[in-house]
């Protein structure tokens, strides 16, 4: 999958959670899906993340190739650590923005090596599709609509993610205050 298809798609699935499991579809929790949807392909350094990451992504690829390790269900639990030492909206959404993002991948014709490094088996399902191609894009307009069918409609997420935006970025300009402060005295 395309970046825009890995975040439009997970952020899809986490407001479907928020929706059956009565989670709060918080800022947080959102970044964290994003972030968290992006974070496999640290391992091509052509990809979104990987443009990004310092030369970090070249080294991984390097080192354990695109769509390999990063792309298991191994690393899916060594990023879902960090939930469990820091719970938070943020870590739970980087998490399940990982584990969306190989539920995509493993659609995929290439598929991924979802046990690896244990079994580098990439598993083949019946429906498949070609990242880049027309079905990805088809799949691309269904999750958009289903986001924010979820967010506006069906769930009525939009209200608690305002409200934790809003404290959020109130939160920032206290903190610049109280920097401001700090270094003007």
């Amino acid at each position: 999958m395309r970046y825009k298809t890995h975040i439009v798609s997970s952020l899809t699935a986490g407001a479907g959670l928020s929706i059956m499991l009565n989670y709060p579809f918080h800022i947080g929790y959102v970044i964290g899906i994003c972030f968290g949807s992006l974070l496999p392909d640290i391992d091509e350094p052509r990809s979104f993340i990987g443009r990004r990451s310092f030369g970090l992504s070249k080294y991984v690829k390097q080192r354990y190739g695109h769509r390999g390790i990063t792309h298991s269900l191994f690393a899916w639990m060594l990023v879902s650590f960090v939930f469990l030492i820091y719970p938070s909206f943020l870590t739970i959404g980087i998490s399940l923005g990982y584990l969306f993002h190989l539920i995509g991948d493993l659609f995929s014709i290439r598929s991924i090596p979802i046990l690896a490094p244990f079994k580098p088996v990439r598993p083949t399902l019946p429906f498949t599709y070609k990242t880049g191609s027309f079905t990805e894009d088809i799949l691309l307009y269904i999750f958009t609509f289903l986001l924010f069918y979820f967010v506006f409609v069906y769930g009525k997420l939009y209200p608690y993610l305002i409200q934790s935006t809003v404290e959020l970025v109130s939160s920032i300009i206290h903190i610049l205050m109280d920097y401001l402060k700090t270094i003007s005295n």
